[in-house]
């Protein structure tokens, strides 16, 4: 049993197949079922700890708690010592929402059965259902550095799940590194990602560094440089390694244009042999100098079919835009196809820019995940606040998302839900770490503001209102603050008439 020889009672062909059927329904949530399965096993002349522990908990699981506390007390007198019995009363207590009572039956199994897995993922499970998420993550730790066996598996995999559900970073590093069958590349890869991820690029630079044998590897951590601010380790390393180590020329290329090395990238791409994924690195490296008539005549000759066709056609839309001819733009997007999200997000910049917001949203289906979170910019790009923030609520945001989605979406669900401190404290981590994300900024001025938090929200709102541009997100945080502030004043005078005798 878990990997130990363990000698107990002889179990009858009977018992056994009672004790197996009533796992089978167990596991299918039949749970009266799975009782009457078992209480035909103990008919059989044995007395297995197991059985009667199992037994005790689908008592409790089918709604018989005084059966489930009568069968745990023979088991308790039967086997004192038993880590089974500690795990099962364990259960029981969880089950029961009694989770100090609950807490300290695992502890018990635990010291009990070291090797055993089951009671350490159930402490930590019960851990992190009371809020002790860091606790649960310690135990987990502890038991992968001090533990053998097959039970080692399950318990990575509860740790994996709780870092990544967390964003954090170093336990998923740690909890990998456990695992002999990973590639030092995989795990440093894994763990990158989560930093980033979460808004921790310089942590995402540190554990990427160890690691720096795949181009995906490479790509990551300079990503991570750059969005730590570390441009200038990011440009001394681009202008000596060999293109092949981040995957060929156009990729060597794209990095350098995403720090400005638009001078840079265009001396490599002299002596390339042509080719249209050629063509279109030279024409975004034009685009990105200014070039725009020059990049426009490169990025035009990248033909239909290939397959950096349609990151061509957008930059080539960027050109005519860049030079105010938003209906050649239009126009050149039109010869790529319209079932590119790509396509049609530029497309909606440009009736965005005509005012024409129907037609930006004509382009998109709100049935769909991903496009909800596009109409969610769209609206917000369109001054129409309220409307953005009902869509970013919507969206059923993943690991794979770009952080900001996550954020937003999170955050929008919280603020719906009527929880604004949780939304706030969202916004407040997501904003800290990209602070150029402007329409963030104002989101939390204004739940701020919504939380009658009126000191940091016209604190914030300050800060931020120096660094927009934009007309209309600036005439919503001069708004959000003004109502504040009209709020706060009339809340003051409320309390001073209230004060006198």
């Amino acid at each position: 049993m878990d990997g130990e020889l363990v000698h107990g009672p002889f179990v009858s062909p009977y018992a056994y197949r009672w004790f197996i059927e009533g796992e089978t329904w167990a596991s299918k949530g039949q749970h009266d079922r799975a009782v009457m399965a078992f209480e035909n096993a103990t008919a059989a002349p044995t007395d297995d700890e197991l059985l009667m522990t199992r037994l005790a908990e689908e008592y409790e699981l089918s709604g018989e708690s005084r059966r489930a506390d009568r069968t745990l007390n023979l088991a308790r007198r039967s086997y004192p010592g038993s880590p089974r019995v500690a795990f099962a009363e364990g259960r029981l207590a969880q089950h029961r929402g009694e989770d100090m009572e609950a807490i300290a039956a695992f502890l018990r199994a635990r010291e009990l059965a070291h090797s055993w897995d089951a009671p350490v993922i159930a402490l930590a499970e019960t851990l992190v259902a009371a809020g002790h998420e860091e606790r649960a993550s310690a135990i987990l730790l502890e038991y992968l550095t001090g533990s053998r066996g097959a039970g080692l598996d399950r318990a990575r995999r509860v740790l994996v799940d709780l870092a990544r559900r967390r964003g954090d970073a170093q336990t998923l590093e740690q909890a990998l590194g456990s695992d002999l069958r990973l590639t030092p590349a995989a795990r440093a890869l894994a763990a990158g990602k989560l930093a980033l991820e979460s808004g921790q690029p310089a942590l995402a630079a540190r554990i990427l560094a160890a690691a720096l044998d795949t181009p995906e590897t490479l790509v990551l951590w300079l990503r991570a440089l750059v969005e730590s601010g570390d441009r200038k380790e990011a440009a001394l390393f681009l202008h000596h390694v060999k293109s092949e180590r981040l995957g060929g020329l156009p990729e060597h290329v794209a990095l350098l244009l995403q720090i400005d090395e638009a001078d840079t990238a265009l001396r490599l791409l002299e002596s390339a042999e042509r080719s249209p994924r050629v063509e279109s690195a030279k024409g975004h490296a034009l685009l990105a100098r200014g070039d725009y008539l020059e990049a426009a005549a490169v990025l035009s000759e990248v033909p239909l079919g290939a397959a950096s066709f349609e990151a061509a056609r957008i930059a080539l839309a960027a050109c005519w835009i860049a030079q105010g001819r938003s209906g050649a733009a239009a126009e050149t997007l039109s010869q790529a196809p319209h079932d590119s999200l790509a396509i049609r997000e530029m497309l909606a910049e440009i009736y965005l820019g005509e005012g024409t917001l129907p037609s930006a949203l004509r382009l998109f289906d709100p049935k769909r995940n991903p496009e909800r979170a596009t109409l969610a910019s769209v609206f917000e790009r369109a001054g129409r606040f309220e409307e953005a923030a009902a869509y970013y609520a919507a969206v059923r945001a993943t690991s794979a998302d770009q952080a900001q989605l996550q954020a937003r979406a999170s955050a929008e669900k919280l603020a719906a839900l009527g929880n604004r401190r949780a939304a706030i404290a969202i916004l407040d981590r997501w904003t800290a770490s990209a602070p150029d994300d402007l329409y963030a900024r104002v989101r939390l001025v204004e739940l701020l503001a919504a939380d009658d938090r009126a000191d940091l929200a016209q604190k914030s709102g300050r800060q931020t209102l120096e660094l927009i541009d934009q007309p209309l997100l600036r005439a919503h945080l001069i708004d959000v603050l003004e109502a504040s502030a009209e709020r706060d004043e009339a809340m003051n005078q409320q309390v001073s008439a209230e004060s006198k005798p």
